[in-house]
């Protein structure tokens, strides 16, 4: 805006806030707690959302309810720009889409596959609703000569160089990954649309962009410009290092950072650690600090030793680490990740941790090194490996849509109580087989009823 118009807008009347809020004032405000301000309902912090509605539905329970308790509609705002909008609920984006009054001036920018959940944004049809007669409240119509575009797709990318952003999409679908012997390919998920490969940067190099069809694709230096990868060497800009142990990893760590900051000419805030998992940093990210602690390097844990709207710390030369979710949003010349080998592979939810390999990677705006430990490890650097090989091209079978579907069904992201009813029915089925094996139980004895229920089961599976 201030390039645009050369002067600065009125503060005042723009607001920079967060999704849930709290009461405290303009600095903790966020949008459902505006709502909730406006509209006189009561206001759930997390703790007492995570009671009423359980782990993993807190944000999206207090925003139903809320919806639903709201007996009209006070417009808060004259426009809403909702950024990373792949980690929200629908009922979020109906949340801001309900606060603007008559003229719907709302902009939600996302990127699928920087979803750090299993969710994936329905189209506009489905999240906005219909009005009375059944009409859709918003459609994204084809664009006109002459009229700004609804639906954008931003094919170019500034930030990742060509290599850096092929890693990590090659990484995030499993391009190079070993075949599940179920699926007979490695891909962990694929657009639901072939083309859209092409809105994204990449052409066709060989074969077509048709189910059941190999193709290879290759960024352009129009989506990918040259300059972002020919300050360095490629074996520079992007590496995958297997370690012995978490020891040696958090000590090669801090050895690099010190070289970073006394030889490279690298400043604190040029430089981010990044541990893919939220729930273990804190305890993961400790021996790598203390090597740093004791070469005289100051190392914070952003928005846990700092203020939540702090994540680098210049001004008290401290280098950044962070989980996942706080790396979101920012970016770094140098990203280092450290435990990658957690994201070669998870059950109950390899989408996930490939969705916060691929978003770590695209943190970086020059250098990227993928650390890990241990086997798993070395079988992602194997897959990078690959990509190298390739020049880093993706070469691939398109899956048709059944194949789509069945991988996005066993690669789907399962609750806790999910995955122990998976385990204790494996459990129970590898028993049952040991049993019949061994003669202890008769197949003649089992409930024929259930014998052939499952037979037509698995059948219908292994179609």
């Amino acid at each position: 805006m201030i390039e645009q118009s050369g002067e600065e807008p009125n503060w005042d009347n723009l607001s920079i806030i967060n999704a849930w809020g709290a009461p405290g004032g303009r600095e903790k405000n966020g949008i459902y707690y505006s709502f909730c301000q406006a509209h006189s309902i009561g206001f759930v912090d997390f703790q007492n959302a995570r009671r009423l509605y359980g782990y993993g539905n807190e944000f999206d329970g207090v925003c139903k309810a809320a919806l639903v308790s709201a007996t009209k509609r006070v417009k808060l705002f004259d426009v809403v720009l909702v950024d990373e909008a792949q980690d929200f609920e629908v009922s979020f984006l109906q949340m801001c889409y309900s606060i603007l009054g008559d003229v719907k001036r709302l902009v939600y920018a996302y990127d699928e596959l920087q979803s750090l959940t299993d969710r994936s944004l329905p189209p506009p049809e489905q999240i906005f609703g219909v009005d009375n007669t059944g009409k859709p409240l918003v459609v994204f119509e084809d664009p006109e000569p002459g009229q700004p575009q609804q639906d954008i797709i931003l094919e170019k990318c500034y930030r990742n160089s060509r290599p850096v952003l092929a890693t990590a999409h090659a990484l995030g679908f499993g391009i190079y990954r070993t075949p599940d012997p179920k699926t007979g390919t490695g891909l962990i998920q694929m657009f639901e649309n072939n083309h859209l490969w092409e809105d994204v940067g990449y052409r066709v190099l060989e074969g077509a962009l048709v189910d059941n069809q190999r193709v290879k694709l290759a960024r352009t230096k129009q989506s990918s410009p040259h300059f972002l990868e020919s300050h360095s060497p490629i074996g520079d800009l992007i590496q995958f290092l297997t370690f012995n142990s978490a020891d040696d990893q958090a000590a090669w760590i801090a050895d690099e950072i010190e070289k970073n900051l006394k030889q490279d000419e690298l400043s604190y805030d040029d430089i981010i650690v990044i541990n893919p998992d939220p729930m273990s940093t804190r305890n993961a990210v400790g021996k790598a600090r203390r090597f740093l602690f004791q070469k005289n390097i100051n190392t914070h844990l952003s928005g846990v030793d700092t203020s939540p709207d702090v994540f680098f710390d210049a001004e008290n030369q401290s280098v950044a680490f962070t989980g996942i979710f706080r790396a979101k949003g920012n970016e770094a010349g140098m990203v280092y990740i450290m435990n990658a080998q957690d994201c070669y592979w998870s059950f109950g939810s390899l989408a996930r941790v490939r969705n916060q390999l691929f978003t770590a990677i695209t943190r970086s705006k020059a250098w990227v090194r993928v650390l890990g430990v241990g086997d798993q490890m070395a079988k992602l650097a194997a897959e990078f490996q690959r990509v190298y090989d390739e020049q880093f091209c993706l070469d691939f079978v398109v899956p048709d849509a059944p194949t789509r579907k069945y991988i996005n069904i066993i690669n789907r992201d399962l609750s806790e109580a999910e995955k122990k009813s998976v385990r204790d029915v494996t459990a129970n089925i590898k028993s049952l087989v040991d049993d019949i094996n061994s003669g202890t139980v008769l197949v003649e004895d089992l409930p024929h009823e259930q014998i052939e229920a499952l037979r037509q089961l698995l059948n219908k599976a292994g179609k």
